[in-house]
């Protein structure tokens, strides 16, 4: 799930929207350093560009550890950081595709707003946007992925013994209980997630599961 989402004004700094879904949990505190440590060193990487002339085209930017991942997009027309911060378990190809429809809604929207922003500090009109937020993110839990099951296990074992999958593919067939994220089940089955998601991909080819 996304805990947060930050829009963070590049030139200074100044945090202008902050939307709250879940509160962190016990590493709340490394994770907000970590956060804040990273979007500094990326506003110092677009103003030093800034100061040398150069143009400043869009910039993603991943962070992912063992309990989170950061996830940091800066929108050149206008100069804004769009970022989260999110369970590990979630989908950051999904985490990307939201938070960049956050950054087309707010650049439709707040443009003037934005401009009226840097020559008063009124940041008032922002806050419209996180109802925008709420449902683009469908309340923190678009990137969310917990496989299910969809047959049961007699089933699954007669589709075993015709080779349509094989017993790696079974074990992780059966950790998709509709609770387990492909993170959680590849520490369960002790592999990397790299390994998990093309076997959850043939398993929902197959129909033996729903994703």
């Amino acid at each position: 799930m996304i805990y947060k989402i930050y829009l963070i004004d590049a030139d200074n700094g100044i945090s202008l929207v902050e939307s709250t879904f879940k509160e962190l949990k016990k590493v709340q505190d490394d994770i907000i350093t970590g956060f804040f440590n990273a979007i500094n060193l990326t506003i110092d990487v677009i103003q030093e560009a800034m100061v040398k002339g150069r143009r400043v085209n869009e910039m993603d930017r991943v962070l992912q550890s063992e309990d989170s991942i950061i996830f940091i997009y800066y929108h050149p027309l206008s100069r804004i950081l769009f970022c989260s911060i999110s369970d590990a378990d979630d989908d950051s190809e999904k985490i990307e595709d939201v938070v960049h429809k956050i950054a087309n809604r707010f650049w439709k929207k707040h443009q003037s707003d934005l401009k009226n922003f840097r020559t008063t500090t009124d940041k008032s009109r922002f806050q419209t946007l996180i109802v925008d937020i709420e449902n683009l993110t469908i309340g923190g839990r678009i990137a969310e992925v917990f496989p299910k099951l969809l047959i049961v296990k007699g089933v699954l074992e007669k589709v075993l013994s015709m080779g349509m999958i094989d017993n790696f593919d079974l074990q992780v067939a059966l950790q998709c209980t509709g609770r387990n994220s492909p993170l959680k089940i590849s520490r369960i089955l002790n592999k990397k997630q790299s390994e998990i998601i093309p076997i959850l991909q043939k398993l929902e080819q197959l129909e033996i599961i729903n994703i």
